[in-house]
């Protein structure tokens, strides 16, 4: 691995830690303090709405300025974000309401960054390393954060129990500002990306243009646009599962806050596996696609399985096998994009994905706190009928 992987790695590992101890304070304070899926889909929908409104122009900005840069200003931004929450909570200014618009701010903020964030990193690491190199690389730097999210998730219910919610928002805003810190001392190519100083209306005529262009590029390769919305379908359905499950930890598992953190730990690990497995086989052509398709029918068995389970172990053995198969589904699917588009477009694609595959989430999370709201959280019903209709 060479010395900018590491430092790349390295940032986002610590930052990742932080990002599940973000998720599990924000989904069980929300749920302790309103009960209300209704409420929790609204606000992980305005985090999403932003990849959705900014994704295809975070694709051009990962095109024209420096990747580092961009990666570096969002990690910043979100981990002073994230800070003022927590210091919020600690010294017990506003009322309930006024934490709740705080949290959804923030949600904003955070959704903002990760949609100018994550096509500019997921366009630069290619650049990083020997194409040959790439499923490797892919599969390391995939798998690792996911190591990092067990850690998270597996401790974060623990540490929510034990520190509450304010001390796991303040560990979440130190590890995006440890990230950025990490992410500085990568050195980059003298012909990185550069964006030159012209005037606003030049500036956007060129954005306009690239945008465009980018759109043409991916409409010309036969069947790109079409394995995006397949791939991206996902989200629709994994979505109201995500949203209700700490109603089925503390409903139907009858367990508490430290299970759900088990749960979304067995999904990390799966995904870690399923990550390997596929970086190991070699898949070109209708190869790869039995592996994708494969992959997802395997998955809404195991969901299916997952809505009936009663009992903590046998849900964790399924959420383990759901995560095997994404990560089987999720790596084939970067790798397909990552090595079919040049570097001078590859911050669209990636974008363009990224809209994709975030628009289809909020009307996964509206649908699922609807029926939440309809039938007092009824997590095997809902589960069962996102299985059905998958």
């Amino acid at each position: 691995m060479n010395k900018n992987i590491l430092l790349l790695w390295q940032g986002q590992l610590v930052s990742q830690l932080g990002t599940q101890a973000f998720s599990i304070a924000m989904m069980f304070w929300l749920m302790e303090n309103t009960g209300s899926s209704a409420l929790m889909s609204i606000i992980l929908t305005l985090s999403i709405l932003p990849s959705i409104l900014f994704g295809p122009l975070a694709g051009v900005v990962a095109d024209r300025i420096s990747r580092k840069k961009i990666i570096i200003i969002t990690d910043m931004i979100r981990g002073l974000a994230v800070l003022s929450l927590s210091i919020m909570i600690f010294s017990g200014i506003g009322s309930q309401t006024t934490l709740i618009f705080s949290f959804a701010a923030i949600a904003v903020i955070n959704g903002i960054c990760r949609a100018f964030f994550q096509p500019a990193i997921d366009a630069w690491i290619p650049d990083l390393v020997p194409v040959k190199k790439l499923p490797k690389t892919i599969a390391f730097f995939s798998s690792s954060t996911q190591c990092a999210s067990i850690a998270g998730q597996a401790l974060g219910g623990i540490l929510y129990k034990i520190l509450g919610a304010p001390m796991l928002l303040f560990i979440d805003a130190i590890s995006y500002l440890l990230s950025a810190v990490s992410e500085s001392f990568i050195k980059t190519d003298k012909n990185e990306n550069t964006d030159p100083e012209l005037n606003l209306q030049t500036k956007h005529k060129q954005y306009k243009t690239d945008l465009i262009e980018g759109f043409r590029y991916v409409k010309s390769r036969h069947g790109m646009l079409q394995t995006m919305f397949f791939a991206s379908s996902i989200n629709f359905f994994i979505a109201p599962i995500m949203l209700l499950l700490p109603f089925y930890v503390s409903q139907q598992l009858s367990t508490h806050a430290h299970w759900y953190g088990f749960l979304l730990a067995g999904m990390a690990s799966g995904s870690f596996v399923g990550f390997w497995i596929s970086s190991s086989i070699k898949s070109h052509g209708n190869n790869r696609i039995i592996i994708m398709f494969s992959s997802i029918l395997v998955l809404a068995c195991c969901l299916f399985l997952f809505s009936q389970s009663y009992t903590p172990l046998n849900a964790l053995l399924y959420i383990t096998l759901i995560g095997i198969c994404l990560g089987l589904f999720n790596l084939q699917t970067m790798t397909l994009f990552q090595t079919s588009s040049p570097s001078k477009f590859r911050g669209r694609i990636m974008s363009l994905l990224m809209t994709i595959s975030s628009g289809l989430l909020p009307l996964g999370l509206l649908t699922g706190g609807v029926l939440g709201t309809l039938t007092n959280n009824n997590t095997q019903l809902i589960f069962s009928i996102s299985v059905l209709l998958y």
